[in-house]
């Protein structure tokens, strides 16, 4: 009887939360698998042909059931396991922040790292490559809600608790931010986010804000193409050719769109205009395809699935979990939002793809994995309900 009156009565719906933000994933994933699908069209070959597993759209179905079976074991696992305990050394935020930057830095190692249109972002094992600074982005959330959320941890003092903190995700944002800005732009500002809601001094945090726009701006002086991007923003025609090119051709596959798209593999743009067509601007393709109701539909899917994980925050009782939580659907929500201006010429082109949509497998396995975590608190909350109602 209990058990009835807790599903009623509860803010927390029973597996409500877990089921409607895997549900949005998955449809997120689907979308994904079949815009790529569409745009890896080419004229000189069928789209099902004997290289098809090698295909964008053949490696993303792959990466997609592993990332949907990583999704759900995460769901499973119990997130306290995260947590900072007594013994600092055993805790694995910490682990995870150390394995990060090792792998950063490994990128630049010869034969291991991998170069690709001119950035060092990824490492090659054998037929696998990865990502690394899409694993650093849940590693430094994980860390970060561990250790604003231990007891011990002196995070309202400038010295012994903010400074240690920034040193770690300026480390961080460092290393990701030499071979791709946008990254480090996006791990940058959740962690901001995270100190503020964590309970850091709003004046102690001014301090360091400086110093660490002072190395944005250094990152971007440092490649000229950077400062070239901001200059091609503010008038994409001024070199239509050159280095307008990219966000032209995304605004054409929009406007060419109208509001019903052109249909479903009818667009024109992938056939060799529009470069980057199934990873950073697919989300033009889609408008092209599907119509401003098409780009309209995936902004208020993502709307709905932050929206979902901003209720699972404010519902869990536990400050670990909701630290997690809002780091985990911050850097979703942010990196989405950042994919989405690039494509409309909101703001400079960055290398970030649209979350379960783009093509690429290490930047869907760990938003999986990261959805995985946020269905855990939501799941082990309703079970911690369960308790204080049977007691």
């Amino acid at each position: 009887m209990k058990k009835e009156q807790l599903s009623i009565e509860s803010p927390l719906p029973l597996r409500g939360y877990v089921l409607m933000l895997q549900g949005l994933v998955l449809a997120l994933m689907g979308l994904g698998m079949v815009m790529i699908y569409s745009a890896q069209g080419r004229v000189d070959k069928p789209p099902l042909h004997d290289e098809f597993l090698n295909s964008p759209a053949g490696k993303q179905i792959i990466f997609a059931v592993v990332s949907v079976i990583m999704m759900v074991i995460f769901s499973r696992v119990d997130y306290n396991r995260f947590r900072m305990g007594e013994n600092k050394i055993r805790f694995i935020g910490l682990w995870l922040v150390i394995l990060a930057v090792i792998l950063l830095v490994a990128v630049h190692v010869p034969k291991i790292g991998l170069e690709i249109n001119g950035s060092k972002r990824w490492l090659k094992f054998g037929p696998v490559t990865f990502q690394p600074s899409e694993f650093a982005k849940l590693a430094l959330v994980i860390y970060l809600a561990g250790k604003l959320t231990d007891s011990m941890f002196p995070k309202k003092e400038f010295f012994r608790g903010l400074i240690p903190l920034c040193f770690v995700i300026g480390i961080v944002c460092a290393l990701v931010g030499t071979e791709d800005l946008g990254t480090a732009a996006v791990i940058a500002g959740v962690s901001v986010l995270m100190l503020l809601v964590g309970g850091v001094r709003v004046w102690h945090l001014i301090l360091p804000v400086i110093p660490g726009l002072l190395g944005f701006v250094g990152l971007i002086i440092a490649k000229p193409y950077r400062l070239q991007r901001i200059t091609t923003f503010l008038d994409p025609w001024k070199d239509p050719q050159g280095t307008g090119y990219h966000p032209i051709q995304s605004l054409i596959a929009i406007a060419t769109g109208g509001w019903w798209g052109r249909g479903l593999g009818e667009g024109i743009q992938k056939y060799g205009y529009l470069p980057e067509d199934t990873t950073d601007f697919i989300f033009s393709i889609i408008s092209e395809e599907l119509g401003m109701v098409g780009g309209i539909a995936v902004l208020g899917i993502f709307a709905v699935l932050i929206i979902v994980g901003w209720l699972i925050y404010r519902q869990s009782k536990d400050d670990f979990g909701k630290m997690l939580v809002f780091g985990l659907i911050g850097t979703i929500g942010l990196q989405a939002v950042i994919n989405v201006a690039v494509a409309t010429v909101s703001m400079p082109t960055k290398g970030i793809a649209l979350p379960f949509v783009s093509a690429g497998g290490s930047g869907l396995l760990f938003a999986a994995i990261a959805i995985g975590l946020i269905s855990s608190v939501s799941r082990y909350s309703e079970y911690e309900l369960l308790n204080e109602d049977s007691s």
